[in-house]
């Protein structure tokens, strides 16, 4: 399979082909292809897994993968015909709430499944199984958290390019869930250095962040999201965005918390 899209979005499709191979009997290989949406190889992120191979994809390659349409002139359909069965997004979404159906679909047939979707029901352990973030990731994460108070509330605020998160997840709504904490500090990730000026003004001295600008085009900028996803992980309480993957998997690995809405 194929995992597409952000680094959240493709975690949550690799612990959904994950669990469905094991379902029907198959083994799993995992292409990770280099690309815009993330630029960066799952060695550069994270520890080798046992379970599955992976498949370092970039460059031509990476065409193999990808949903044939009319921008590719549909050369991935050529290349794809070997394979029985061949499931993207578009397909696998209307199957999201019939995993049997899926499973019967894949059963004994050689399937590509390209999606960064939550397609087949998987247990959240599985996340913490597959990505051990590398080591110089690993040390930073427990170096931020040494030095932060044990009653730190981390915050996901999602902005930029999502609009159905700035929508579901106004800033408003934040403050106001933020207010419930009159003590605790709050660990901010954020695309939107208006946010974190914003939330600064509203709770001074109170807004600890990694230093870092937000960045999701470069080596560095994938390995501190990572960092970022395994220090919210261990917060003492999670507020997340509406519509995002990334504080979806979050909420998961850290159980305590919630996605903040509009009232």
């Amino acid at each position: 399979m194929a995992p597409m899209g952000g680094l959240a979005n493709r975690m949550r499709a690799v612990i959904s082909a994950y669990s469905l191979a094991c379902e029907v009997g198959s083994d799993l290989r995992v292409a990770w292809v280099r690309d815009n949406g993330l630029n960066a190889r799952f060695c550069d992120l994270f520890e080798p897994v046992n379970l599955f191979d992976i498949e370092e994809v970039s460059g031509w390659k990476s065409i193999l993968y990808a949903p044939p349409m009319k921008r590719n002139l549909f050369i991935p359909k050529l290349l794809q015909s070997g394979y029985g069965q061949v499931l993207f997004d578009d397909r696998l979404a209307g199957l999201q709430l019939q995993p049997g159906q899926l499973k019967q679909m894949v059963e004994g047939k050689r399937t590509l499944i390209g999606s960064g979707l939550g397609f087949y029901p998987s247990d959240p352990s599985l996340y913490t199984a597959f990505f051990v973030p590398q080591e110089e990731i690993r040390e930073k994460v427990e170096h931020t958290l040494a030095g932060l108070p044990s009653n730190v509330v981390g915050v996901h605020i999602r902005r930029t390019d999502n609009a159905e998160s700035i929508r579901r997840s106004p800033l408003e709504a934040f403050v106001s869930r933020m207010s419930e904490f009159p003590d605790s500090p709050f660990y901010l990730a954020t695309d939107s250095e208006d946010v974190r000026r914003q939330l600064e003004t509203q709770f001074p001295g109170r807004i600890l962040t990694s230093g870092r600008p937000a960045s999701r085009g470069t080596l560095q900028g994938m390995m501190d999201a990572v960092a970022e996803m395994f220090i919210l992980a261990r917060t003492s309480c999670f507020l997340g965005s509406y519509y995002s993957s990334f504080s979806d998997i979050i909420l998961e690995l850290n159980g305590k918390g919630e996605i903040v809405t509009r009232s």
